[in-house]
């Protein structure tokens, strides 16, 4: 998430909360690595050719809610239909008003992801948020762009790393969209990966995606609310961090929080592992 989107967030949750937000980080992990010279997948990722057209990920699954306040949730699924690994994936919704008119970005990279690393098959989720208290978002699309390639033997063993979620906290009782979502992350690999971020996908009841957000795994967050009181929300990192090898419960803090119509037991975790750069 850039600097501006985070800063940009941070003050609309000001402004309809009344509170101010910090992030901090993970205090190191000391468990080392969990490869060995016998791992064939390797220790930084191969060359890889950057495609001269979007190609070979589709867009399988979206959807968008926009709250009475004007934060808008966006949030898409995506598989790398291509017999290749997929990497550095570019991830961009378009927000459109009723006449079908492009609203344009507030910030540089507001609307924008990337996806590290995709695997031949493999589906994962998208998603961010934004502010138009102004204007009524009417529909949204996710685009694609230009993708880095790698041959699918040049990353050995490598397996996507799991996440089964687990429970969702609501630590501001006066605003109820502001989320801590937990999860059970296990990963088989024999190396430890790079975790770029964490993305959560809302969907409501009727299993439609509603929104979606993405955040660093295992962060901590304080505010205070509304009469000056302190709320520390996860006092500890997790025992080892995200995308490194073995299981772990960790969790991830929506910038942006859930629509209000999300369905928190249907709500689905996708954690960003990479192998370091190449």
């Amino acid at each position: 998430m850039s600097r501006n989107r985070v800063l940009a967030v941070l003050g609309v949750v000001v402004v309809l909360a009344a509170i101010v937000v910090s992030v901090g980080g993970k205090l190191p992990w000391t468990g080392g690595s969990a490869s060995d010279d016998s791992c064939d997948i390797p220790d930084r990722a191969p060359a890889s050719t950057l495609a001269s057209a979007p190609g070979g990920i589709e867009v399988v699954e979206q959807g968008f809610s926009q709250s009475p306040s004007g934060l808008v949730s966006l949030g898409a699924i995506l598989e790398n239909t291509s017999t290749e690994v997929a990497r550095r994936i570019p991830v961009r919704f378009r927000l459109f008003d009723a006449a079908h008119h492009e609203l344009p970005e507030l910030t540089t990279g507001e609307l924008s992801v990337e996806i590290p690393l995709l695997l031949p098959g493999q589906r994962i989720g998208a998603g961010t948020g934004a502010y138009r208290r102004e204007i009524p978002v009417a529909g949204a699309e996710t685009a694609v762009g230009s993708n880095a390639w790698v041959p699918r033997a040049a990353v050995g063993s490598l397996t996507p790393v799991g996440a089964s979620y687990l429970r969702t906290s609501h630590f501001y009782p006066d605003n109820p969209v502001n989320v801590d979502v937990h999860y059970r992350e296990v990963s088989t690999n024999c190396r430890n990966l790079d975790s770029r971020d964490t993305t959560v996908v809302f969907r409501d009841r009727a299993g439609r995606i509603v929104g979606g957000d993405h955040g660093p795994a295992g962060n901590t967050l304080t505010f205070q609310d509304t009469h000056g009181n302190a709320i520390v929300v996860e006092r500890q990192p997790p025992v080892s961090p995200s995308c490194s090898t073995g299981e772990r419960e960790t969790w991830v803090i929506s910038y942006v929080g859930a629509p209000a119509t999300a369905d928190d037991s249907r709500t689905e975790v996708y954690p960003y592992c990479d192998l370091r750069p190449e």
